[in-house]
């Protein structure tokens, strides 16, 4: 099989399959890697004997779990993200055939975790593009991060760095498996004591979520394309500002709940529709799969509260309606000031 420039850890798969004794196993890939979902399942089947079920639903990040299929299957393979903390996990017991006995009518069940993540590690050289980042940094001191498939390289980054007269620092996150691993929903290890935060990976949402978060200038530089863009802090606020501009006079709200695992956030849903209430205003709790403009249109609302993945917001600023985090809506309640606000919940 091309595994183009990722790790995929076909002998640890295998090795588990075997291992747990599993007849059926599931495949859940990001939509970029589906392109490789034939023919990963095909050299899993072979190899072990199992029958290959693969996901053809989404794949955002380890919230975003297949649950239906994991109910499907013996071991369902996650690939693209380290396990999710804020996942409620389900202990599904998980049956050994072999282990079936005259003498107790029955097989052993194990509380073992059914999802096993893969963490796709890129083996791209990311150097070159770090150097290039160079160009951009301002201060002498620089913040580190990335996502899990560069998390591994951020040492040669900041040898990189070193070289060049800048001090880099690597954070520690408070809830996830790396120092200097940002989630979309946890960036909590970008905040560190430096002028400028370097951002190594692919797209926009990290990058400006963490100036967001950290209200400093991020570099990101995507070893694929060794494209380079500086997210500016306040010129994102701005954006955020004209969001909450709109929705000021709304006298409705659709509360958004997220009903894939991690994002699941019904109590907090119903608390803002409460505080929402007092305030002499309508809310109404909508529960949702997939989030999208399509899905919506039917509720006839002025605006809505997102208490699902903040990624989302990436789409959101497409929609005709004004869509809020949650701190925004605070502002627009009157709970929360302007000036301390971000796109982003954290964890």
């Amino acid at each position: 099989m091309e595994q183009n420039s990722y790790e995929f850890e076909l002998e640890r798969i295998k090795a588990l399959i075997k291992e747990r004794g599993a007849r059926r196993v599931g495949l859940q890939l990001p939509e970029g890697l589906k392109t490789v979902a034939l023919a990963l399942s095909a050299e899993i089947s072979k190899e072990t004997g199992t029958e290959v079920i693969l996901s053809g639903n989404s794949c955002y990040g380890a919230c975003d779990i297949d649950e239906k299929l994991e109910g499907m299957v013996d071991l369902l393979f996650h690939f693209g993200h380290t396990v999710n903390p804020f996942r409620k996990s389900v202990y599904k017991p998980f049956f050994r055939k072999e282990s079936f006995t005259k003498e107790t009518n029955r097989g052993v069940f194990e509380n073992q975790e059914k999802v096993v993540f893969i963490e796709l590690r890129n083996t791209v050289d990311i150097k070159p593009v770090v150097e290039r980042a160079v160009a951009e940094i301002k201060g002498d001191c620089v913040g580190l991060v990335a996502t899990v498939q560069h998390v591994h390289a951020l040492e040669a980054a900041k040898e990189v760095l070193a070289r060049t007269g800048k001090q880099a620092v690597i954070g520690r996150s408070n809830n996830l498996k790396y120092d200097g691993q940002v989630l979309g929903c946890d960036f909590s290890s970008a905040r560190v004591h430096c002028d400028d935060i370097v951002f190594i990976g692919s797209g926009s949402f990290h990058p400006a979520g963490i100036a967001l978060y950290t209200g400093k200038r991020v570099i990101a530089a995507d070893p694929f394309t060794m494209q380079i863009s500086v997210f500016e802090p306040d010129e994102l606020r701005k954006k955020r500002y004209l969001v909450i501009g709109r929705a000021l006079d709304a006298k409705s709200f659709g509360i958004l709940i997220g009903m894939k695992s991690g994002q699941f956030k019904l109590n907090e849903a119903i608390t803002l529709q409460k505080r929402a209430v007092a305030k002499g205003l309508e809310a109404y709790l909508i529960v949702l799969e997939e989030i999208t403009e399509e899905r919506l249109l039917g509720f006839k609302v002025d605006a809505f509260v997102n208490t699902a993945c903040p990624r989302l917001a990436e789409d959101f600023v497409h929609f005709k309606k004004p869509v809020l985090s949650i701190n925004e809506f605070e502002v627009v309640l009157g709970d929360r000031s302007w000036e301390d606000i971000s796109v982003l919940e954290q964890a």
